[in-house]
């Protein structure tokens, strides 16, 4: 009976994040003829899925143990299943906010989702000024206040920009290109990066509280022939954890003379003035922008996916170094 009772509270879990991480519903409610930018599915989704996970751990897990009565040999075990339980609840929490932070646009009006709050309403005409800096455009209206701050690594953001930057270029204050830091700008992927570290050490947790619920030793959890799962678990995080590595040291440096193309095994250093001919496509089931550049017969990308944060600043210095040097482009 607890298995089955296990299994349905696992499922019904499954059930409210599915519902909760579609959008599709807001969008149906809003205007289904209206884009929206919102953050990447993959944070929110990400979030409730650990909400689940640590729900189901330390709720259903520490309901058996307490029942067990194990609380009584280890008096810490409540405060931890109920902090275990809390963090679940607010990854849960962080999760909505990434989902009802949305906006909704088209050339008429724009839609601006508030979490825990009604939606706001603006005309494209009430905005007062615009702002672009850094990797940054911030909507201000009335007051002076600000509505909507908005980055590339939004879902979108490139299609909001663009008709923002219509509709407002009157309204625009201030542009900058992003800072130098000595010299030299980066692309990396740290977010992702950060997230799958999270993932590594989470799992490595979750070994060892559920190895102390079950009073195992910690050095024979992993040499028990019946405790298969548990190197299992201890093999996928160190391969996480790896990829992570992986993910972090792969990064695009560049300065006004050079780019350098780094990865975990190889590092790629070329000149400006070796740069033959940059080409833009869109590439695809999803069409993600892509920025291909031609050194020594060979070309090298630069996702918009990957660098979301950066890519509108090397975009622009790209566009920049083509007219000035002369440098052949297509759909630049």
């Amino acid at each position: 009976m607890r298995y089955l009772i296990g299994w349905i509270f696992w499922v019904v879990l499954a059930v409210i994040v599915g519902f909760l991480g579609n959008s599709k519903r807001e969008e149906k409610r809003v205007d289904p003829n209206k884009t929206v930018m919102r953050q990447v599915p993959m944070y929110r989704f990400g979030m409730y899925s650990i909400g689940v996970i640590l729900i189901g751990l330390f709720g259903f897990f520490g309901a058996g143990a307490i029942h067990d009565e194990a609380q009584k040999e280890n008096p810490w075990l409540i405060p931890v299943i109920f902090l275990g339980f809390f963090a679940g609840i607010l990854c849960f929490l962080a999760g909505y906010i990434l989902y009802a932070k949305h906006i909704f646009f088209d050339e008429k009006e724009l839609i601006v989702g508030r979490p825990f709050r009604s939606n706001l309403s603006f005309l494209w005409q009430e905005i007062e000024r615009m702002e672009i800096s850094g990797n940054y455009l911030c909507l201000y209206g009335s007051g002076g206040k600000r509505i909507v701050k908005a980055n590339p690594a939004l879902e979108n953001y490139d299609l909001f920009a663009d008709m923002a930057k219509r509709m407002c270029s009157a309204k625009q204050i201030k542009q900058s290109g992003g800072d130098w830091k000595n010299g030299e700008r980066s692309m990396v992927r740290r977010a992702a990066a950060y997230i799958i570290f999270g993932t590594a050490i989470f799992l490595l947790i979750c070994i060892f509280i559920l190895g102390k619920m079950g009073d195992y030793e910690l050095a024979k959890m992993f040499t028990r022939p019946d405790m298969t799962v548990f190197r299992i678990a201890l093999i996928l995080a160190i391969a996480i954890f790896l990829y992570g590595i992986w993910l972090y040291l792969d990064r695009i440096r560049y300065t006004k003379n050079e780019i350098i193309f780094s990865t975990l095994f190889s590092k790629k250093r070329f000149s400006w003035r070796e740069l033959k001919k940059v080409r833009r496509a869109k590439v695809g089931t999803m069409e993600v922008e892509m920025i291909f550049l031609t050194f020594q017969g060979r070309e090298y990308r630069v996702n918009s996916a990957k660098y979301r944060q950066e890519y509108q600043n090397f975009l622009d210095f790209i566009i920049d170094l083509a007219l000035t040097q002369g440098i052949p482009t297509e759909n630049l």
